[in-house]
């Protein structure tokens, strides 16, 4: 696997504009023009760090990339298997003692696993000095090989296998629509919450990779356009407009949901300190001074908050759902689908249903609807109306390493 430029990327963005359905909902275009180079996607899978360790069971070549030419290699192969590199004074260092400059390119030239941090990833490894003098290492793969991590790392291998494929669609197409955006840091997708989970090989399965391979190339588009294939856990039985995320789309609009059935969110209560949370409250927003009551505001179409209403000692403020669930902490108030909200003591009291912000596929509603049979085209048409299912068709492709970069 080669690292890429970010051109390859805007190109295959380039394509799909313009495609249009062209025929019934969820009907299946098969297009002609392969992805070539927009093939690869470039993942950051570690930020903000000082160190990193970079290994295989194969010699590995290291490229240093802000050169003019980066062909020839820092070092040599046999010498390489196991690189420590550490950032000092906004330059790499390896091994302590040889310099590196900014930004390294490393493969195995026999195509093994590369291991980051004791990780092991397909495809090579860019490690870059951040303008902060912090270390990103991104990690450039072939999309599908990253859809394998991404779609065990999103949803258990253990679920139906047409659920496993409407994560794989929706994973691909949320890939694809993010390509070339981030030229500006040298990658395209973050690991994580920002964007999907992904956690190279270690998220991979047999079946995983199936449902992968079952929907090769295929994303979702909206007359013509590709879809912003957002997803969450569980919508809690209602799923929520795309304008909660500051992106209204006609596919994203708030819908019933029948299906999100067995989600361990189904019902949650939680904590939240008020101490903390009026301390945050205060730097933040508006000088409320002590709480005295924390209450719902004003709910949407879908049940979510609009507002939570905050009263202290020396005024009071309205927060969005949005900035109550950021405040109180995400992994605590599961969701804006609340019940109930109150002040008790030192406590604020949540209650409420689901977990994620809501908008586009609920994982949990696809997992009932497979055991439903429905197969993944239905699953997606029912959480983006009105979308259209498009395949990529695609070639093997070879790009030399590349100079360019953030």
């Amino acid at each position: 696997m080669s690292v890429s430029s970010g051109n390859a990327a805007r190109g295959l963005r380039r394509r799909l504009r313009g495609w249009a359905a062209a025929g019934a909902v969820l009907g299946v275009l098969f297009l002609a023009t392969p992805a070539r180079a927009g093939d690869l996607v470039r993942i950051a899978i570690a930020r903000h760090v000082r160190a990193t360790v970079i290994a295989s069971e194969s010699a590995l070549i290291v490229r240093q990339l802000d050169q003019t030419v980066a062909h020839t290699p820092l070092l040599a192969p046999d010498l390489s298997t196991v690189l420590d590199i550490r950032a000092d004074a906004g330059r790499l260092t390896i091994g302590g003692s040889i310099p590196a400059g900014q930004r390294i390119g490393i493969e195995s030239p026999l195509g093994l696993p590369i291991a980051v941090d004791g990780t092991p990833y397909r495809g090579s490894v860019i490690v870059q000095v951040d303008p902060d003098g912090e270390i990103t290492v991104v990690n450039v793969i072939d999309l599908e090989q990253y859809l394998y991590g991404v779609v065990g790392s999103e949803m258990p291998g253990t679920w139906p296998a047409a659920a496993l494929r409407a994560q794989a669609v929706v994973a691909r197409t949320y890939a694809v629509g993010r390509l070339g955006i981030r030229d500006d840091v040298g990658f395209d997708l973050v690991a994580g919450e920002m964007d999907q989970a992904y956690r190279g090989i270690d998220g991979e399965s047999q079946a995983v990779d199936s449902a992968v391979d079952a929907t090769r190339g295929v994303i979702l588009v909206y007359e013509g356009q590709i879809v912003h294939a957002y997803y969450s856990a569980d919508d809690g039985g209602y799923t929520a407009d795309g304008a909660d995320l500051s992106d209204p789309q006609p596919y994203l609009v708030p819908v019933r949901d029948p299906y999100a059935l067995g989600s361990p969110d189904r019902s949650w209560s939680a904590q939240v300190d008020a101490a903390g949370f009026g301390q945050s409250v205060n730097a933040l927003y508006a000088q409320v001074g002590s709480l005295i009551a924390v209450t719902i505001g004003s709910l949407d179409e879908s049940g979510r908050l609009r507002s939570v209403q905050v009263t202290g000692s020396s005024g009071a403020t309205a927060l969005s759902g949005f900035d109550f669930r950021r405040l109180a902490g995400r992994h605590l108030v599961r969701s804006t689908r609340v019940s109930s909200v109150s002040l008790d003591g030192g406590v604020i009291r949540v209650s409420g249903t689901g977990f994620g912000h809501g908008v586009g596929m609920s994982q949990w509603g696809a997992r009932t609807m497979a055991a439903q049979s429905f197969d993944y085209a239905g699953i997606l048409r029912f959480y983006y109306k009105g979308s259209a299912l498009t395949t990529i068709a695609d070639a093997p492709v070879s790009m030399p390493l590349s100079t360019s970069g953030p």
